[in-house]
C-alpha cells in the first residue's frame, strides 16, 4: 500500500509535464484516502493517511500541513460516511468520490485561508464539476485497484471485522 502511494504521487509530482492536460487537474490521492477512511481499521488508516498527505505535502510548493490537514479532514468525513454509506458498489463509490471532491474543493480554500494565504474556491467555474466528475472516474479505477490488491492478500475489510467483534 505504502509502495502504490508513493509511485502515484511519485507519478504525479515529477512526471507532470509526460501524462496529458486532463491528469493535471486530478486527485490521485483523494480515492486513496477515502479508501483508507471507508476500507481500513481507525488507526492504520490514520497513520497511513498522515504519511502519505505530509508526503504529498512536501511534494507540492503549497505550505506544509496544508495538504495534510485538508486529507485528514476528508479521511474524517469518509469515515464517518462508512457508517452511514459503505462504499462496495461502484455507482456507490463514484458518487462518494464526486461529492468528497467537491467537499475538497471547499475545504482546502478554507484550509489554505487559516494558513493565511488565499485561493479562491470558485476560480474555476464550472470546471470544477468537469473535475470532480473526472477524479471520481479515474478515483474509481483507484478505489478498484485497492480493494483487488486486498483481495489478492486476502486483507479482510474493516465492515466484516467489526461485525465479527460484536457478534463475540
Amino acid at each position: 500500500m505504502v509502495l502504490f502511494v508513493f509511485v502515484l504521487i511519485l507519478m504525479r509530482t515529477t512526471m507532470d509535464p509526460l501524462f496529458p492536460r486532463w491528469f493535471r487537474s486530478c486527485d490521485v490521492l483523494l480515492p486513496i484516502v477515502v479508501y483508507l477512511g471507508q476500507r481500513r481499521a481507525l488507526p492504520e488508516g490514520l497513520i497511513l493517511t498522515l504519511f502519505a498527505s505530509h508526503l504529498y505535502s512536501l511534494c507540492s510548493a503549497a505550505p506544509i500541513g496544508v495538504f495534510t490537514t485538508n486529507y485528514l479532514v476528508i479521511f474524517i468525513v469518509a469515515r464517518l460516511l462508512s457508517y452511514v454509506i459503505y462504499a462496495n458498489r461502484s455507482l456507490s463509490v463514484l458518487v462518494l468520490i464526486f461529492s468528497l471532491t467537491l467537499f475538497s474543493h471547499i475545504s482546502l480554500a478554507l484550509i489554505v485561508a487559516f494558513f493565511g494565504h488565499s485561493w479562491g474556491v470558485f476560480t474555476g467555474g464550472f470546471a470544477i464539476l468537469w473535475r470532480a466528475l473526472l477524479n471520481s472516474g479515474l478515483g474509481g479505477l483507484i478505489y478498484g485497484g485497492l480493494v483487488m490488491m486486498d483481495r489478492l492478500s486476502f486483507k479482510a475489510p474493516r465492515i466484516n471485522i467489526e461485525l465479527s467483534e460484536g457478534e463475540l
